[in-house]
């Protein structure tokens, strides 16, 4: 048996059990929002509820991925040279089923209902004036995006961080 068909029969016996217990912690809704595990997309980080459900969805195919791992990095230890070959193929063919997966999850968490933000529109925070911290100008996606001298809205992500001469709102 040669070394390299040893190591990667044994990476693919522990990538098995580490989408083993994703898959197992998916399905049960075990899986929590986090850095490492899961299906990760802007799409699923959303919200709890978006990352379970995205991870539920997945999780047959983590547990599917796990299996083929595990079958391929089995007979890749037992067929010595040739097990090299097989550990490889079920390595490649995990990472397709994993991508897979991850595309439908991704698709689901797409689906599910983004909640209402409280009635804010488009908020500069410049001129904050109400309880909610939307500006007096929130209905009117123009004027909120003005507060900043731009002509659209997608510059509410700097959230009251204009700091331009020009801007009425930056008086001191």
């Amino acid at each position: 048996m040669s070394i390299a068909s040893t190591v990667v029969s044994v990476l693919a016996l522990v990538l098995a059990a580490g989408w083993l217990g994703v898959g197992v912690a998916g399905l049960t809704g075990a899986l929590r929002r986090n850095r490492w595990l899961g299906v990760r997309s802007p799409e699923t980080l959303r919200s709890e509820e978006t990352f379970a459900v995205a991870n539920k969805v997945a999780a047959p195919g983590f547990l599917g991925a796990a299996l083929i791992l595990a079958v391929t990095g089995g007979l890749g230890l037992a067929f010595g040279g040739w097990g090299l070959l097989f550990a490889v193929f079920g390595i490649v063919v995990a990472v397709g089923v994993i991508s897979a997966v991850g595309g439908m999850a991704i698709q689901a968490a797409q689906s599910v209902p983004v909640p209402d933000a409280g009635g804010c529109g488009c908020c500069s925070g410049a001129a904050d004036t109400t309880a909610g911290g939307c500006s007096e100008t929130a209905g009117d996606d123009d004027a909120a995006a003005a507060d900043c001298g731009e002509s659209s809205c997608g510059t509410c992500a700097l959230s009251g961080m204009c700091l331009s001469e020009d801007n009425p709102h930056n008086a001191g």
